[in-house]
């Protein structure tokens, strides 16, 4: 029993293993379309092996992605400091030349900590390989001038990265530095200022660590995760913008302090393009954090679904209804994906195993809870009898997906399935607020 109990995940990490030394070798030959495939199926398999680090940072060390080649080194060495190639690691790492030594003492931003082996870990290892991929592609003069927001939209890999960094731009610096002065940099500029106002604004914005140093920061942040070769400042006119805003704020120390009236009134300004930028930025966070259902994502997941189990998912009727307009959910895309992937995987599956005829549906309805709020169904039916246990069924390969969706608050269950089917698997999820929904 026990040997027939670890053999899947045996099998699955010879799989892994073999697929990201795949990917390694593609990416060091320049070929990234098959790299890209090869590391994603590695990643859906199983974590890397931290002894791949060392081959995948010369990979991308011979791609000349200094930073990610550096990046790999420091990881393949923090899993072996004293083991086989630890030695030439440090000398090829110090080789890489003084432009990536100022990041070699810096720690990253602290990202969100998430139960190992989850599926978002695998998720968080999937967007780190996907990204150095995808540097190669932003290499090429196609990708030069697209936005912060643009670059989300086509790379949803990143989207959890790019959520997680603007969070700390707003938190750290817009809202709790520099948009707290509004009100007393409105009253200051008309000559309305209250007692106190003026000296709260000057530590607000001049006390501890320089402005145009915390700002530098946060941008510096945003190259290391998303690649050397894409800078804000060049890209993106509204984070040029508010760069000129944190110059003008900056400077006009001094003529602040000598209550010029001019000043005041500059600063007004500058405070109100920052403005603009938090707000750009709220909007691309809840974009990205929610998620449309409609009938193309359901397409896509049906289509990628099919494509990855071949025969196995040969059913005799796979029907999906069309999904009520206006539903969007609070789950990245990239994560929710993944979920009715590995859900609707599990039902082809059954099915295509089961008695005739083989049949599979997919629907998506809303159902409104006593407290009020709207939750999304997301129910697939199949039409094996084989029945699964009425809680988190972990023992179907679906354990990672539930643990997935705790973290949003979302849960997995099993319910009857109806005339004509065996069961249900339906995956609950909260709904957006309708603004949220018609944003997205």
């Amino acid at each position: 029993m026990g040997c027939a109990a670890d053999r899947p995940a045996d099998d699955a990490r010879v799989r892994a293993d073999a697929d990201y030394r795949r990917g390694i070798a593609l990416l060091a030959a320049g070929k990234t379309a098959a790299a890209r495939e090869a590391l994603r199926a590695a990643a859906a398999a199983a974590p890397i092996d931290p002894a791949l680090y060392l081959p995948l940072a010369r990979a991308c060390r011979d791609r000349l992605l200094v930073e990610r080649a550096a990046e790999f080194y420091r990881k393949f060495l923090s899993a072996a400091p004293t083991g086989a190639g630890a030695e030439a690691a440090r000398a090829e790492l110090a080789a890489l030349g003084d432009d990536v030594a100022p990041l070699l003492d810096e720690a990253p931003p602290s990202p969100p900590r998430w139960p190992a082996l989850t599926l978002v870990a695998l998720v968080a290892l999937a967007a780190a390989l996907l990204s150095t991929v995808a540097a190669l592609a932003w290499a090429r003069h196609r990708q030069r001038g697209r936005t912060l927001a643009e670059l989300a939209a086509r790379n949803p890999e990143l989207q959890p990265a790019i959520a997680y960094l603007v969070g700390c731009l707003r938190h750290e610096l817009l809202k709790h530095r520099i948009l707290a002065i509004g009100e007393a940099a409105r009253a200051l500029a008309s000559g309305a200022a209250q007692s106190g106002e003026r000296q709260f604004l000057l530590a607000r914005l001049y006390g501890g660590e320089p402005l145009r140093l915390a700002w530098a920061g946060h941008l510096g942040a945003f190259m290391r995760a998303l690649g050397p070769r894409f800078n804000l400042l060049r890209h993106d006119p509204l984070f040029r913008d508010a760069d000129r805003a944190v110059a003008t704020i900056a400077t006009t120390e001094r003529a602040l302090r000598r209550d010029e009236p001019d000043a005041w009134a500059q600063l007004a300004r500058a405070h109100a393009r920052l403005t603009t930028l938090d707000e750009a930025l709220g909007a691309l966070t809840m974009r990205l954090q929610n998620t449309v259902i409609d009938d193309a994502l359901l397409a896509d997941v049906v289509a990628e679904t099919q494509r990855e189990l071949g025969p196995r998912a040969a059913v005799d009727e796979l029907a999906v209804a069309a999904v009520p307009s206006g539903i969007a959910v609070e789950m990245y895309r990239l994560d929710l994906v993944l979920v009715l992937k590995n859900v609707v995987r599990n039902a082809l599956a059954a099915a295509a195993a089961g008695p005739a005829p083989r049949r599979v549906a997919i629907d998506v309805d809303v159902a409104v809870e006593p407290t009020g709020e709207e939750i999304v169904r997301v129910r697939v039916r199949d039409t094996n009898p084989t029945a699964l246990p009425a809680t988190a069924p972990s023992t179907r390969g679906l354990g990672l997906v539930t643990t997935a969706l705790l973290r949003v608050d979302g849960s997995l269950v099993v319910e009857a399935g109806g005339d004509g089917w065996a069961k249900a698997v339906v995956v609950r999820l909260f709904r957006a607020l309708s603004a949220t929904a018609e944003a997205a």
